[in-house]
Order: C-alpha cells, then structure tokens, then sequence
C-alpha cells in the first residue's frame, strides 16, 4: 500500500526503483530520464492544447523518479492526450468514442506502421495500427477503470504517443 511521503523523502529517488533495480538490473538516471524526455517533441502543427498536455505527461514521467506510483497515470495520461488528438484531427459534429475515431484514424491513414519508430519493421498493411483499435480502448479503460499495475515502460509511452500524434498533424510540406 502507498503511504503519504514525508516532506524529507519528495525529492529522493523512490525506494521502488531500488527495489525493481534488483530484480531487473536497472535503476533509472534523473539526468538521463530528462535527457530522453526531452527528445520526446511534438510539431508545430499540433494544437497548442495537446502540446501542452504532452508536456503536462513528460513532467509527471519524470517525477516518476520520486514517486514510482505515477508511472500508471502517466500510460493513462498518453492514452488520453492521443483520443483528445484524434477528436481534433477528426473535427466532426457528432461525439465519437476512441475505438471510432481509431477507425477513422487508420482507414483515411492519418496513422501507420512506419511513422511509430519503435516498429523496426512496419508492416505495409499496418496491422500494428490495425491492432490499436482494439488495445488502445482496452488499455486506457484498465487504467481509467482501476488498476494497481506498477509499470515503467512510461518513456516508451511517450514516445508512442509523440509518433501518434505527430502522424495526425504532420509537417506542413511547403
């Protein structure tokens, strides 16, 4: 069970990344969460709106090194950053659920394989995106719906999250 942190413990490593070090090796780098972070940009064209959320999520990703606990809301965070997106991009009249506007997403190709770079080969038919209208709801309702999961591929999430949404306001090609 979390317990409420003494004021002389909120700017120290989390205990649980010592503990999760053991058994994976790995104990995270302040300077290196930062560093990876701040790779993490969206463009230009997205709304102002929705770069401000992602930066809203990089920062809770990176106070993930003082309180292990929000690695979960930082996932939730992402997924909600992504529907927000979608329902932008989209620009409809009628209130679309995530699975729909996935849909859309991947049948006027706004999103594919190749634009996410943790795909080391993207398949032309894009069924990882095909996937998504299934995983994406799924994973952002176990979390929005309760979870006691503690997970730390929260980077990765971000950087999904950076692709997905650069892909629905790509670079003006002038």
């Amino acid at each position: 069970m979390e317990k409420f942190k003494r004021l002389e413990e909120l700017t120290k490593m989390d205990e649980k990344h010592q503990l999760m070090g053991a058994v994976c090796g790995y104990v995270p780098d302040l300077k290196k969460m930062h560093k990876a972070l701040s790779k993490e940009t969206l463009n230009e064209e997205v709304p102002e709106e929705i770069r401000g959320q992602f930066n809203v999520a990089k920062n809770m990703a990176l106070y993930t090194y003082f309180f292990y606990a929000l690695a979960p809301e930082v996932h939730l965070k992402t997924y909600t950053i992504m529907e927000h997106a979608l329902k932008l991009r989209a620009n409809c009249m009628k209130r679309l659920g995530l699975r729909a506007l996935l849909k859309k997403a991947v049948k006027n190709n706004w999103i594919s394989d190749s634009g996410f770079r943790h795909l080391k080969n993207p398949s032309e038919e894009n069924e990882w995106c095909k996937a998504l209208l299934n995983i994406l709801p799924d994973l952002r309702n176990s979390q929005a719906h309760g979870s006691n999961l503690l997970v730390d591929d929260f980077i990765h999430h971000i950087r999904c999250c950076a692709d997905f949404i650069n892909q629905l306001f790509p670079h003006n090609k002038k």
